[in-house]
């Protein structure tokens, strides 16, 4: 099972979004658990994730995420941004 570890979060464009709407920039270390043959846990450091994720404040208190940017994808996480600027301008006041 991989489990994801969130060690660094990032809001951005907080005065600059309509209510409910976050743009969310998250770090995460990946690790691969699983149980041995001979019973016992087993945990190997995998990957480590870098995202940028667009979510909206749903009616029962969760957020549900709108679109998920990669920034191993793109040139740095301020071209991804731009990219939300451009793509969601609806999500902005």
């Amino acid at each position: 099972m991989i489990v994801h570890d969130l060690v660094e979060t990032k809001e951005y464009f907080t005065e600059e979004t309509k209510a409910d709407y976050y743009v969310v920039y998250e770090k995460f270390e990946n690790s691969d658990a699983s149980f041995e043959e001979s019973g016992r846990f087993s945990v190997k450091e995998a990957d480590t994730e870098e995202v940028v994720q667009i979510f909206y404040g749903c009616k029962d208190n969760s957020l549900c995420s709108l679109e998920k940017y990669k920034v191993d994808e793109y040139p740095s996480v301020e071209a991804i941004l731009k990219q939300v600027k451009n793509d969601h301008q609806e999500i902005f006041a």
